[in-house]
């Protein structure tokens, strides 16, 4: 009987595993452009992301650039009508806090011959621009992205004649402000206040960005900072181990994205899962932290950096320079903060169990070994 209360729930936790989807797309990338008379958003879209037959739906065939130019007419008029269905789900802007009408094209498709851009794995894309008529007033322009598959949109803003570039996350079930305007009657002086949105709000998006790949997309790492908690759910021990493993994954997440380190993601993929597991196993022998739990930790927190740069190097593609300094601080800054979130959490559910505190750390740690053993082994076969 106990055999089966014990593997039950195990068995239904790897359940959960197996069926958590991989995302196919983690971003979307828009650049914001103001002219006397236009607000426009353009940028490259993955045409499978936007059709309901592939999105969203795991081991779905890739669309490949050469097929989608080889199709018929109807084709080709189904796949603008869908892509356009699906921006209108994904996406709303806002002056005022009203929402306001956009307007969406697909240059490509508007040419006699059809000819999508080139990208290295043959992926079809397709260029999108969402034009909207400026508004009279002063105020400010609001972008909105709600993605049930949990996309974040990254909009790039480029403030005419001034060199500054800012960037800016928008996580699903999020809005950011895209301009202040200030000079509403002489839409030439219409300013964005220091030169791109404010770097406090640039900040917060990116934080928001951080925390939201831990809580609640990352469950992976989530379960790396519960096993450390298991072996000594103590504040100051552990406050010590996250600042610890957030330092060694800040290092490789930076190295990384600036292009100085690569590893293939799937070697990364399969090392964080082994590392996940080996957590869980080591709290399963061993009584007590040790100095060495120390070196353990910041040795996998430069692995997951390795993982966290798969994620925002594709976000930050083409940005170069100083201009990644404050997405690379504020998703540090996130992860960080939801780190912390995971150990309050972890507390407040222990104290009501404390007095099955040593129960709780073993079936926790067998949890999360098993996890780790079961991503690692479905990454090595995949």
């Amino acid at each position: 009987m106990r055999f089966r209360q014990f593997f039950a729930p195990l068995l239904a936790f790897l359940a959960i595993l197996a069926s958590a989807a991989a995302h196919q797309v983690d971003s979307v990338e828009l650049e914001f452009l103001r002219t006397r008379e236009k607000w426009k958003l353009t940028g490259l879209l993955d045409i499978a992301y936007m059709l309901p037959e592939s999105r969203g739906v795991d081991d779905a065939p890739p669309l490949f650039r050469k097929d989608v130019m080889k199709a018929p007419p109807a084709e080709l008029a189904r796949i603008r009508k869908e892509a356009e269905a699906t921006m209108r789900k994904l996406l709303k802007l806002e002056f005022n806090g009203r929402e306001i009408a956009w307007k969406i094209v697909f240059p490509d498709f508007e040419k006699d011959t059809l000819v999508l851009p080139e990208e290295t794995g043959g992926w079809a894309l397709m260029n999108c621009d969402i034009t909207a008529d400026v508004k009279p007033g002063p105020g400010e322009l609001a972008v909105s992205w709600k993605d049930d598959e949990e996309s974040e949109l990254i909009v790039i803003i480029e403030e005419p004649g001034a060199g500054d570039i800012g960037l800016l996350s928008v996580s699903s079930g999020t809005s950011a402000v895209l301009l202040e305007v200030e000079a509403p009657d002489e839409v030439e002086k219409t300013t964005v206040k220091s030169g791109t949105p404010g770097k406090a709000r640039q900040a917060e998006s990116w934080i928001i960005s951080g925390y939201r790949h831990v809580i609640p997309l990352g469950l992976d790492h989530l379960l790396f900072i519960l096993g450390l908690f298991l072996l000594a759910p103590r504040w100051k021990p552990l406050l010590g181990q996250s600042l610890l493993f957030t330092c060694a994954h800040s290092i490789t997440l930076a190295l990384a994205v600036f292009g100085i380190i690569s590893l293939p993601s799937k070697l990364v993929e399969i090392l964080i899962a082994a590392s996940i597991a080996w957590i869980g196993i080591e709290n399963l022998i061993t009584q007590r932290l040790k100095p060495s739990r120390l070196f353990i930790v910041f040795g996998f927190g430069l692995l997951h950096g390795l993982g966290f740069a798969s994620v925002l190097g594709e976000k930050l593609d083409g940005i170069t320079g100083s201009q990644l300094a404050l997405p690379l601080v504020g998703f540090n800054v996130g992860v960080e903060l939801a780190q912390i979130t995971v150990l309050i959490c972890a507390f407040l559910i222990l104290w009501p169990l404390r007095k099955w505190t040593t129960k709780v750390q073993l079936v926790g740690s067998i949890f999360v070994a098993a996890a780790g053993l079961f991503w690692m082994v479905e990454r090595i076969i995949s």
